[in-house]
């Protein structure tokens, strides 16, 4: 069965924390609290013999990493290219050439590495916009795209701990212009 928002009627919804005594009550019979992605509205899908998935579950993976990777998006004016500056496994910061419109949903392709093939992101929708940068929130991958993603993630984790414990990281001094 797939859960759709009941006000936006768009498919990008997860289970969200519990919150008072209601939320509490009625999981007792299996109806639990749903926050669409899209328009953040709240509400509640019961599911008979099955409870949702652990609404707290990515919250360590959603720390940005500064990165510099090519990406090619796609949206209702065309393609595009962009730059993505900041990557995490639920969402990034790209830089394009033209501005893009908050609340836009569109999809885009993200050279990782070069020889890997590009990480496919389905949809992703556009949160908050300055000048030619856009925060994008990830809506949906595919198993094996977000499984790639985050290995990415975590290499650049694993690879960002090592240079800072071998002393190569090193803030540089500020020069005078």
């Amino acid at each position: 069965m797939e859960i759709v928002c009941s006000q936006c009627r768009k498919p990008f919804v997860q289970a969200v924390p519990r919150q008072g005594i209601l939320d509490r009550l009625l999981s007792r019979v299996s109806t639990y609290p749903y926050q669409c992605r899209v328009c953040r509205h709240r509400f509640y899908v019961t599911q008979w013999g099955s409870r949702p998935p652990d609404a707290g579950a990515d919250r360590g993976q959603s720390l940005p990493r500064p990165v510099q990777l090519r990406a090619r998006l796609t949206d209702e004016q065309g393609e595009r290219d962009g730059t993505i500056t900041t990557l995490s496994a639920v969402g990034c910061t790209i830089e394009t050439g033209t501005p893009l419109l908050e609340g836009a949903i569109l999809g885009f392709r993200l050279n990782a590495l070069d020889d890997e093939p590009p990480i496919a992101v389905e949809a992703a929708i556009v949160r908050s916009t300055l000048g030619s940068y856009a925060e994008l929130e990830f809506l949906r991958l595919a198993p094996k795209e977000e499984e790639h993603l985050n290995e990415f993630i975590l290499s650049l984790w694993i690879e960002g701990t090592q240079v800072i414990r071998s002393g190569r990281w090193k803030k540089e001094p500020l020069r005078a212009t």
